[in-house]
């Protein structure tokens, strides 16, 4: 029996800013998503300006993902404006939920920890009836802590029992981890199995889906684009 597959990317675009030189942000990002044949694309560090996103906008026109949901989460690293999540999508997107993440307060040489947190919608893509979470979590490495330290569990179950309290119908949890250790996800319900063996980022995904591939793909970010293809069962 076939079931009907969906595709997903996630990918830090780096507030639309080329780590690699001179380089067309969205023309890459419609162009990479149109060869993937992508049905929905999460993106973190999304460039905003005021309340809006410019680049999300020609992105998701540019690509012919026409469904759009955002969410502005702190200050830019790169630019001068904000920076925050967004979802791009072929299908309707409902139920669309923001969550910030509980701030560790984390400092080291005048730096300081962002504002990091999830954006979750639902969507119908071939008559099933699945929920997509992306998410940018705090960067530990940066200020020489580990992701995995106890003092940090409480934000580990912060994220778990919203995924768990969010999710409708088949799950998939997808963006920027910061950190190899996708066990430290942990939502009650929700078993999750990672799609794409990249670094820090990762399409992890729950029951009622079954992987059919996955991969990176390099670009003008300092993280590679993740797409799987899904089976729904």
């Amino acid at each position: 029996m076939e079931f009907p597959v969906v595709r997903v990317g996630t990918w830090n675009i780096r507030e639309g800013v080329s780590a690699v030189g001179d380089t067309d942000v969205v023309g890459e990002v419609a162009t990479l998503t149109r060869e993937m044949r992508l049905d929905v694309l999460a993106l973190q560090e999304v460039p905003f300006i005021d309340s809006g996103s410019p680049l999300l906008s020609q992105v998701a026109e540019a690509s012919g993902l026409p469904f759009v949901a955002e969410h502005v989460l702190s200050a830019a690293m790169h630019t001068s404006g904000r920076s925050g999540l967004g979802l791009v999508s072929r299908f309707p997107l409902e139920s669309i939920a923001r969550t910030v993440f509980p701030n560790p307060g984390l400092s080291l040489n005048g730096s300081h920890s962002f504002d990091k947190g999830m954006l979750t919608a639902s969507l119908t893509a071939e008559g099933r009836l699945i929920t997509v979470a992306t998410l940018h979590m705090f960067p530990f490495h940066r200020f020489d802590r580990r992701a995995e330290d106890d003092e940090f569990a409480y934000v580990w179950e912060f994220l778990g029992k919203e995924v768990s309290r969010q999710v409708r119908g088949r799950a998939f949890v997808v963006g920027d981890l910061n950190t190899r250790r996708r066990d430290l996800i942990q939502a009650k319900g929700v078993p999750l199995t990672s799609a794409v063996a990249g670094d820090v980022d990762d399409i992890l995904y729950g029951e009622g889906a079954r992987r059919v591939w996955g991969k990176t793909v390099e670009g003008f970010s300092d993280h590679d684009l993740c797409v799987a293809e899904f089976a729904l069962a």
